[in-house]
């Protein structure tokens, strides 16, 4: 039997299992939005303004948010 629990809206953290250090999954989960949208508009708005802008806000962003904290299950 699966239970599922809502805990309501988390903070805003990185994810562990994202490609680039996991913002943008960070920010798709905390928004609630398509994550590959997300990594489309960061990508297209790296092309298109250079990587000055979007490449050091989100070295910045991965520097700055916590990573997602693990949940530990312990055996029954």
């Amino acid at each position: 039997m699966a239970y599922e629990y809502d805990y309501g809206r988390r903070g805003l953290y990185r994810s562990r299992s994202g490609i680039l250090f996991g913002v943008c999954k960070g920010i798709a989960e905390y928004f609630d939005v398509s994550l590959f949208w997300t990594r489309m508009i960061v990508f297209l708005t790296f092309v298109f303004t250079g990587f000055c802008p979007v490449g050091i806000a989100y070295i910045l962003a991965a520097l700055l948010m916590k990573p997602e904290p693990r949940w530990y299950r312990y055996p029954a």
